[in-house]
This record gives C-alpha cells, sequence and structure tokens, in this order.
C-alpha cells in the first residue's frame, strides 16, 4: 500500500510549463528595467546633490578666507565654458585678491603666492545659471523700484568681503547659483545673502 501511494504521488507532479516560465522571465525584465531606471535616477540626483554640496563648501571657505585674512576672495563661474586666465577648462575658479576691493578701485591685484584654484564638478553636473536681486533703490533707503527697471545685470562674479558680506560686483544683492546634471534637470541651488554671506542649500527640482 505504501509502495502504491508513493508511485501515484510521483506520478502526479509536474514541473511548469513552457508559457508559465516565459510569464516570470518577463516579469523579472520589467522589474529588473524599473530597479535601472529609479537607481539611475536617484544618481543623477545625488550627483546633483554633490555638486551643491561642493559649491556651497567653497563659498563658505571662500566667505571664511576673506574674513580671516582681512581681503577679498572671488568665486568666477563659468557656466558658458568662457575661460579665465589660470582656470581654463573649469567650472568656477576662486581667487584670493590683494587687498580689500572697492568698487570705484582699479583693477584688483591677485595675492601674490596663491595662484588662482581651478574647481571641477562632478562629473555629469554643470553650472546652469547664476541670478541675483538687483538693488535698484540708487543709495536711496526708502525708494521702491522694480527690479525689471534695472536693465540687464549679468553677472559671472562672486566677491566675498573682509567685511563678512558678499557681492556680486553690485553692492546690496543676494542671489541664487543654480547647478544641474547636464541636461538640465534635475538642479538645485545654492543660494547667497549679501549683508551675511550665508550660505544654504536649497531643494532639488526637476523641470
Amino acid at each position: 500500500m505504501r509502495g502504491t501511494i508513493s508511485i501515484n504521488a510521483w506520478r502526479d507532479e509536474r514541473g511548469y510549463t513552457l508559457p508559465e516560465v516565459l510569464t516570470a522571465v518577463a516579469i523579472a525584465g520589467i522589474l529588473a528595467a524599473i530597479a535601472v531606471v529609479i537607481f539611475l535616477a536617484l544618481l543623477e540626483r545625488w550627483r546633483v546633490e554633490a555638486a551643491a554640496d561642493q559649491l556651497a563648501a567653497d563659498m563658505r571657505l571662500a566667505h571664511s578666507g576673506a574674513t580671516q585674512g582681512l581681503t577679498d576672495w572671488r568665486m568666477v563661474m563659468m557656466p558658458d565654458g568662457a575661460p579665465l586666465a589660470g582656470c581654463s577648462a573649469a567650472d568656477y575658479c576662486l581667487l584670493k585678491l590683494k587687498t580689500a576691493y572697492a568698487t570705484d578701485d582699479a583693477s584688483p591685484a591677485l595675492a601674490p603666492g596663491t595662484p588662482p584654484a581651478p574647481k571641477e564638478l562632478p562629473p555629469g553636473t554643470k553650472i546652469k545659471e547664476v541670478t541675483f536681486d538687483p538693488d535698484c533703490s540708487g543709495g536711496d533707503a526708502d525708494a521702491v523700484v522694480a527690479p525689471s527697471s534695472c536693465g540687464p545685470e549679468a553677472t559671472r562674479t562672486l566677491e566675498f568681503n573682509s567685511n563678512g558680506t558678499v557681492r556680486t560686483l553690485r553692492p546690496g544683492q543676494s542671489g541664487t547659483v543654480r547647478v544641474s546634471s547636464e541636461d538640465g534637470s534635475p538642479s538645485c541651488g545654492v543660494v547667497f545673502q549679501a549683508a551675511t554671506a550665508r550660505i544654504r542649500i536649497g531643494e532639488i527640482v526637476y523641470g
């Protein structure tokens, strides 16, 4: 009796059919493709976040160097690839000035013994744009003038001053340096406040 039951049980066992195997393989392939797409999207986000962290760290470095060394530091962005002497093929460059620089001074001289420091963002990222809030008051604290009345104010240079402030070569301005992936999305803004040189990293933005 036992032998008969064992034989019948063995005869009733079946393997997977070909359609079942193909269905399982197809489902596994779809799940793998979804996982790869999600991983690549996360990888792109991590790269942009790393680029923003690096840029913010170098801004803070320039700020501390200016206040502690009692001289001005500059960060020159090159989002359009425009070369800068001593910083060719860099995304941005840190420059230490010989002395503090005022708007009515002649062209500033670089500090001797401190060559320009070219900086590269992580691979696959770039500086997307540099924007800022222009001061349209013309020195009048009570003036209310729309920013659009200021005219074109393109700039790519941030100057960290020895008095603890930062400007875009036009006093009284704050703004954002936005970094992104090569195709422009996602992106992340590094925001600077003119009066205090406070640096903060914004949110990741898609589109």
